[in-house]
């Protein structure tokens, strides 16, 4: 016979098999899942975040007296052990969600909130840590998921400057080996004047050194978030010196400041730091999109087209011509470019589809975003 442990809420009692930490919400919400078949945490930033961002919710309750000690400390426990991954199994939300993402805090409440009880008394149950009660003091949905998507972002942005400071270098490098090769410029696709491949190269080179600038200049909104605001901006069931608590808690947690948007009820509002970046990250794609048709141009041939460049071989490029080769890598980059505008079209209809005190398509946001950083 299976294990089980009897959970409640507000529409009734469930068995959940006690092997599972997360509880009642996430059975319910499991049935009525979108049709992704990818689950959110796929991309695991925006969960990560959520458990600094309840550590550091549980440490500040705790620190102003509106906590049990030994429920703070052991909430922070149960937060530290899902930022090992142990967790990531328990975590079975479908991407494609109703109710801003609601289902996705509650996830991650009850997993902390069995695991930290499991740490207090040796089993799950919410008689000592209650998900609601407990993990989520303080706090609403509606600050902690958009909080996790800013949050969620930087390491994202760290990684694609990286990549862009990279292949920028990699441009330089080939700007200087062809340096003295000559060649016809072209406009219109027509003969046009002379110039190097170097001088072209060094185009191709400075363009994705301004892209890397330009995802640099993002990285200071991913600090600005909304916790807080509670449910609407009002900080609504915040006990007083919690907000300056929590800050100073994400801030070292982060080793950088964190802190609340200038003002709280325009940040549930608007997310329009998301149309933001989505709108950099368009850009990155839709320019990497044009190198790659020009190597595809340059490398045509080999007996009639222009050969000005030789695109690695990577495969046959043909079932019934021998020898063909196809310039796959800048064709799967010209593809990839096609979704991320896509996508970035999703979210500006997101952002536009919000309505008065809170913008609640977060799965359109977190899904569409996060892969184009992918």
């Amino acid at each position: 016979m299976t294990d089980v442990r009897i959970e409640r809420d507000c529409l009734g009692e469930m068995e959940i098999p006690n092997d599972q930490y997360y509880g009642i919400q996430t059975h319910r919400m499991e049935k009525v899942s979108g049709t992704a078949n990818l689950p959110v945490i796929f991309y695991p930033d925006m969960h990560y975040a959520l458990a600094q961002i309840k550590k550091a919710a549980a440490i500040a309750n705790g620190k102003i007296g509106a906590m049990p000690a030994d429920v703070s400390k052991a909430i922070a426990q149960a937060c530290d052990e899902m930022l090992t991954g142990k967790f990531n199994d328990q975590f079975p939300l479908d991407m494609w969600q109703g109710g801003g993402y609601t289902c996705v805090n509650m996830n991650v409440n009850e997993v902390i909130g069995n695991r930290a009880n499991e740490i207090l008394t040796g089993h799950k149950g919410t008689e000592k840590v209650h998900p609601n009660t407990h993990v989520n003091m303080g706090q609403s949905t509606n600050d902690t998921i958009p909080s996790a998507t800013h949050l969620g972002m930087i390491g994202r942005v760290d990684e694609l400057i990286k990549q862009l400071d990279l292949l920028a270098a990699s441009l330089r490098k080939k700007e200087k080996e062809f340096k003295d090769v000559v060649k016809v410029g072209r406009t219109c696709i027509q003969d046009a004047l002379p110039l190097t491949l170097g001088q072209e190269f060094s185009g191709y080179a400075s363009v994705v050194e301004r892209m890397a600038r330009k995802v640099r200049h993002l990285r200071p909104g991913c600090f600005e978030i909304v916790m807080g605001g509670s449910a609407v901006g009002t900080g609504f069931s915040a006990a007083p010196g919690y907000k300056d608590a929590l800050y100073v808690e994400l801030s070292k947690q982060y080793g950088e400041e964190v802190k609340p948007m200038e003002n709280l009820f325009d940040g549930f509002q608007n997310p329009d730091f998301i149309v933001e970046v989505a709108g950099v990250l368009k850009e990155v794609a839709m320019t990497l999109s044009k190198i790659c048709k020009d190597f595809r141009l340059m490398g045509s041939g080999p007996r009639s087209g222009f050969m000005e460049v030789n695109v690695p071989a990577l495969s046959p490029g043909s079932s019934i011509m021998p020898g063909k080769i196809n310039p796959t890598v800048p064709e799967m980059v010209i593809q990839i470019s096609h979704q991320v505008v896509g996508n970035d079209v999703a979210i500006s209809m997101a952002y536009d589809e919000g309505e008065l005190d809170l913008n609640v398509w977060d799965a359109t946001f977190y899904k569409c975003l996060f892969e184009n950083f992918q």
